[in-house]
């Protein structure tokens, strides 16, 4: 077959800025020389083209519906919030380990009460020293992770908080149409 030249029922309804389904509602009015099948898609020729045109009349550059535009700013603020839903994965991961290292703390913290509480027998003052310096290593080092837990936290709830105002942010700018002459509060 001679390659033929035409526009698909979703290019045709993008550039007359009309809804997809009008120009099928069209489309199936047409006699078959306006239009071909290629490979399962209908490609409506230039005499096809024309006469829906003049059917569509006035339909055609209607505003599209506000859900189907998509602008800048709220493909950002979608890029933004799937950066900040991963950001908050990760998060979580980072304090569900925490809370396990937390645990295992306490166990160690509670193993070392109750070795200092049993009076183990007089060890020679360096192993003592020695035992001392690891344990307060040991403590040194848990503390350091509970202040790391304790700022992941923070900055969890912070990337929430920011999360929450870009979820708004964008509900702002998805407004209706009729919701324009809405008081606001």
């Amino acid at each position: 077959m001679a390659e033929q030249t035409g526009k698909t029922l979703t290019q045709l309804a993008n550039e007359l800025g009309v809804s997809r389904d009008k120009i099928i509602y069209r489309y199936k009015k047409l006699p078959e020389d306006h239009y071909y099948k290629e490979n399962n898609t209908i490609y409506i020729k230039e005499n096809g083209v024309q006469r829906i045109i003049d059917e569509l009349g006035e339909d055609i550059n209607e505003e599209t519906p506000q859900h189907e535009v998509s602008s800048p700013i709220n493909d950002y603020l979608i890029e933004q919030l799937a950066k900040k839903d991963e950001q908050i994965e990760q998060l979580q991961k980072l304090i569900d380990q925490q809370q396990q290292l937390n645990a295992e703390d306490k166990k160690l913290i509670k193993e070392l009460h109750q070795y200092f509480a049993l009076e183990a027998p007089k060890e020679s003052n360096e192993e003592e020293d020695k035992r001392s310096a690891e344990l307060e290593a040991q403590v040194a080092k848990l503390e350091e992770q509970m202040k790391k837990a304790e700022a992941l936290s923070t900055e969890k709830e912070q990337l929430e908080k920011e999360l929450a105002d870009l979820k708004a942010d964008l509900e702002a700018k998805q407004k209706k149409w009729y919701q324009f002459w809405k008081k606001k509060n």
